[in-house]
């Protein structure tokens, strides 16, 4: 008997659709690369900002900066002098807090004016987070005073690559020594 032409053969129907499928498969892995490529990119020619080294001191308009100690409230249990109604209550789901000691130093002529509230911590993970308590709020330091400053802020648990900014452009690095687990 003679194969009847009338019938589509199977095994060719198949092979139509999967090369057009293959075809149309193409389109989207090949985006897919070049996002790929152009994330990588980004990623590894970023230029890393700059900051002072844990414990080093930074130039400030006036005088220094140095970070003294980060210690997260959790361990120790520090509460400042006067009651403060934001502390009472916990941190959020996710967050800790960390009280963060800084040492300030006027060593030009006109000294320095120190606002802690101008200060954030930023990262990655973390935007611009700013002081829940600070002490001294402000101050006014004359050539040759040194001001001890505690600023208590909330940070994201997987928050990384933390610093503390302020005035004039000052970024001194937190470490890791925050993290909690």
């Amino acid at each position: 008997m003679a194969p009847d032409v009338s019938t589509p053969d199977t095994a060719a129907t198949g092979r139509t659709v999967t090369r057009r499928g293959r075809k149309l498969l193409l389109i989207p892995l090949t985006l897919l690369c070049a996002l790929g490529l152009v994330l990588g990119y980004l990623f590894l020619t970023a230029k890393p900002e700059d900051s002072t080294p844990l414990g080093a001191s930074a130039v400030i308009p006036g005088g220094t900066a140095r970070v003294n100690g980060i210690i997260p409230l959790e361990k120790d249990g520090w509460l400042p002098p006067e009651r403060v109604q934001v502390l009472d209550e916990g941190p959020s789901a996710g967050t800790h807090r960390v009280r963060i000691l800084v040492q300030f130093t006027a060593l030009e002529g006109e000294g320095i004016t120190l606002d802690t509230s101008q200060f954030s911590v930023v990262g990655l993970g973390a935007n611009s987070i700013h002081p829940l308590w600070t002490s001294p709020a402000k101050a006014q330091l004359r050539q040759g005073d040194t001001a001890d400053a505690t600023m208590v802020f909330e940070l994201p648990n997987q928050a990384i690559a933390l610093m503390l900014e302020g005035p004039g452009n000052t970024r001194l690095s937190l470490g890791l020594s925050h993290h909690t687990s």
